[in-house]
């Protein structure tokens, strides 16, 4: 009887295993393709930033009574440089610092005058009239970084920080006989600092694991502002324009550090 039970084992042995083995290969797990959920982004660099910031120049025109080829307009273009940090500890958290400036001009206005000198000769001098707008803004950073793809990022955050705009307002004769005219020159400049926020979002590629290539739009805010103007550096005016640089931000940069997402 022993020697039956033993035959009997030794027969179903090989079917055991034949059905283990096809329990394994219908487990549902095995047939479903692994998924990446876990892309990180993270970048330590610094480059350089190229930005238009379009703003409305109507108040401060209108105050300075300019029309014409003295008239502002078009956006700021920004030139600086920003540097980024991801923090390790904060999964695709990212800190930075910036700073940029840059102006827009009015055309450059020339009228001709008839004069004559003392000796009774006739001459005609040139004068020369135009208007720049300048702004710098320095501040900080913080971003949260999303990666669609590898070497693709989505990045949404702030810029804050503080800046000064200056008004300018140009004139002079542009002519050898200057100081046989009566007509004023000089510049007259209006200066005030400012604070500002500004929700950003960014696109970043990395074409290299060191190379970034960066895209961004905005929209800056003016949160606070000195109450006055200070004019030509001697005080405050008392007739102040209203005037803010609010407005949409867009531009571009490149990067270099390390990138890795």
């Amino acid at each position: 009887m022993k020697k039956i039970l033993l035959l009997m084992s030794v027969l179903m042995l090989p079917m055991f295993l034949t059905a283990q083995d096809d329990e394994i290969d219908n487990l549902p797990f095995d047939n479903e393709p692994l998924r990446d959920d876990d892309r990180t982004y993270f970048v330590l660099a610094g480059g350089v930033t190229y930005d238009f910031l379009m703003i409305n120049e109507d108040n401060l025109n209108s105050f300075l009574g300019n029309s014409g080829d003295l008239t502002l307009s078009g956006p700021i273009q920004l030139t600086g440089g920003q540097g980024v940090l991801g923090l390790p500890w904060i999964k695709n958290l990212r800190f930075g610092v910036f700073g940029y400036g840059g102006s827009v001009e009015s055309d450059l206005l020339e009228e001709n005058y008839p004069w004559i000198d003392p000796n009774g000769d006739p001459f005609t001098s040139t004068f020369s009239s135009q208007t720049s707008l300048t702004a710098s803004m320095f501040g900080f950073s913080v971003h949260y970084g999303y990666v669609p793809f590898e070497h693709f990022a989505i990045l949404g955050g702030v810029n804050a920080g503080w800046g000064d705009v200056t008004y300018e307002s140009f004139n002079a004769i542009t002519s050898p006989k200057d100081a046989q005219t009566t007509i004023p020159f000089g510049v007259s400049r209006f200066e005030k600092n400012y604070f500002f926020v500004m929700p950003n979002i960014q696109l970043e590629y990395a074409i290299t694991s060191f190379i970034v290539l960066r895209a961004d739009a905005s929209y800056n805010l003016t949160v606070g502002q000195d109450t006055d103007w200070t004019y030509n550096n001697l005080g405050s005016n008392s007739v102040n324009p209203d005037f803010n640089l609010n407005g949409m931000k867009v531009g571009f940069g490149v990067m270099i550090g390390l990138a890795n997402f």
